[in-house]
């Protein structure tokens, strides 16, 4: 009866399986690596690219910041014209004045903010993307900072509404009509000669509707000194905030 021999094979050392288990593993961690440092340099790509379009809304933030502080501080003359003018028996050229500057008490235009960047990156969880801690809790402030003047805005608005009535029963109409056709910025710019015109139209005595207006002087004072409040503080510090910011981002991503 013939014997089958089964051939002798040699056992692989146990380096040999170190060797495998090692070239193995660091196949894996290098792809792994690669993986991270593609991710890192996507992550710092973004995050530049998002930081470019804040500097662009940063800087038409401080643009409109400042468009706001000079009809604010257009609105406070027109509150102290009021005031002035109705010291004395509001007929005449008086009358002419006080509706002329009337007119504008209702202004409530807020600061045209630029957030739509800051938006995306809060709402698609991007501002992990922004590795500097300091620089995203200066980001996150001056979201919040932006939100406390919208919200003022709000308050200045309806109390713009408020005013709507009595502004209306103050004016005559053809005056309205008149003077609604120039707007607040308009007036650091309006020609003496304009202001002659407008001022020298014929209407009626307000002093039978002096109920009326001490109401709308007590309204548009609030208004006054809400807005001074804001040039003074809010408005004051989110400007420096948004300057402070773009140069820190740009410094920090090496923007031009």
């Amino acid at each position: 009866m013939e014997v089958h021999h089964h051939p002798h094979t040699s056992r692989k050392k146990w380096t040999h399986y170190f060797w495998e288990f090692l070239m193995l593993f660091l196949a894996v961690f290098c792809g792994f690596l690669a993986e991270n440092i593609r991710e890192h340099k996507i992550e710092q790509h973004r995050a530049k690219e998002f930081a470019k379009s804040l500097v662009q809304d940063l800087q038409n933030d401080t643009a409109a910041i400042t468009t706001e502080k000079k009809s604010a501080r257009l609105y406070i003359e027109v509150v102290d014209s009021l005031f002035q003018l109705s010291n004395a028996p509001l007929v005449g050229r008086r009358a002419a004045q006080f509706s002329f500057y009337t007119r504008f008490t209702y202004w409530t235009v807020p600061v045209s903010w630029s957030r739509n960047t800051f938006e995306q990156i809060k709402n698609s969880g991007s501002l992990r993307y922004f590795k500097n801690g300091q620089l995203l809790k200066k980001l996150l402030e001056y979201d919040g900072l932006v939100n406390d003047v919208k919200s003022e805005a709000n308050a200045n608005a309806a109390r713009g509404n408020m005013l709507l009535p009595l502004i209306n029963s103050t004016i005559e109409p053809a005056l309205h009509h008149e003077f609604s056709k120039y707007f607040l910025a308009s007036l650091d710019t309006m020609s003496t000669e304009t202001k002659e015109i407008l001022f020298s139209y014929k209407t009626g005595s307000l002093e039978n509707k002096r109920e009326k207006i001490n109401e709308l002087l007590n309204m548009v004072v609030v208004q006054q000194r809400n807005f001074q409040y804001q040039i003074n503080t809010r408005w004051q510090q989110a400007q420096a905030l948004a300057t402070e910011l773009i140069i820190d981002l740009k410094k920090e991503y090496h923007l031009k």
